[in-house]
């Protein structure tokens, strides 16, 4: 399963600038592009549904605001995804910056994974200081590949205490721990209100319980219920639609969501 992107740099005074050449249903298209192009790892189709997402509240207006997005060149369509420059590249940076992290945990586990193995082949004895020592290390490896990943860098020592007194069963998970900490962090719109890393893990936050992820069923009559209106009362752009997606439309009739009466306004 391919992972979510958790945290990538974000510079406001480049989105705000960038953002002021374009009318206000634009700019709110222009940034629902970039979240989804990072959500969905650089692989945005350019289809009609991601449109629909993306315009939400104005679909009437897609096929515009595409075009406007294009010759200001906002975005790119590129082998039949929708592409910005500068989020493909903080998506390269943060998988590289995960990279690095993981290569450097590694080293420093095979580090202390020679050491003990140069111990015994020298016949010293396994005394309990070695065994807690051992243990040290790979707290002190799970932390800091926790620490890479988590985006607000405050308290590293009291977090690094913290970390230790953390479940077993918790502390050897450094990037779940650190994905959910950044959602944690992001959820906040007063940061001042978000935990600091080193009380988020003493306070045990991991531990609640989270929410459910829509099934597909959930997010199919979720876009069937946005186009009730729609469908009742059609745009041009709604009834071209529903030409294209008859099978769509069929659904909404079966669920008794519209009328065999508004299916033909559609086609008219």
């Amino acid at each position: 399963m391919e992972k979510k992107m958790i945290f990538i740099n974000y510079c406001p005074d480049d989105q705000w600038t960038g953002c002021s050449i374009l009318n206000a249903h634009a700019e709110l298209a222009y940034r629902r592009i970039q979240d989804l192009i990072y959500i969905n790892d650089d692989k945005l189709l350019d289809e009609d549904v991601t449109w629909e997402q993306i315009t939400r509240g104005f679909v009437s207006e897609a096929e515009k605001i595409k075009q406007e997005l294009l010759k200001k060149e906002k975005i790119t369509i590129s082998d039949d995804y929708i592409r910005n420059k500068r989020c493909t590249f903080e998506i390269e940076k943060a998988k590289s910056r995960h990279d690095n992290a993981k290569k450097g945990a590694e080293s420093r586990w095979a580090y202390a994974s020679h050491k003990q193995t140069t111990n015994h082949n020298n016949q010293e004895p396994l005394t309990t200081n070695h065994n807690k020592y051992k243990d040290e290390v790979i707290i002190f490896n799970y932390f800091n590949e926790f620490w890479e990943l988590v985006t607000n860098k405050v308290s590293k020592g009291q977090a690094l205490k913290n970390y230790k007194k953390v479940d077993k069963d918790w502390l050897e998970k450094p990037k779940q721990l650190a994905e959910m900490y950044n959602e944690h962090y992001n959820s906040q719109t007063d940061k001042t209100f978000a935990k600091q890393p080193a009380f988020w893990l003493s306070a045990e936050k991991y531990l609640d319980e989270r929410p459910k992820e829509p099934t597909a069923a959930d997010v199919e009559l979720t876009q069937l219920e946005s186009w009730v209106e729609k469908f009742k009362n059609p745009t041009p752009f709604a009834k071209d639609y529903a030409k294209k997606h008859k099978g769509f439309v069929e659904k909404m009739v079966e669920k008794g969501m519209i009328t065999e009466e508004d299916v033909k306004n559609l086609y008219l």
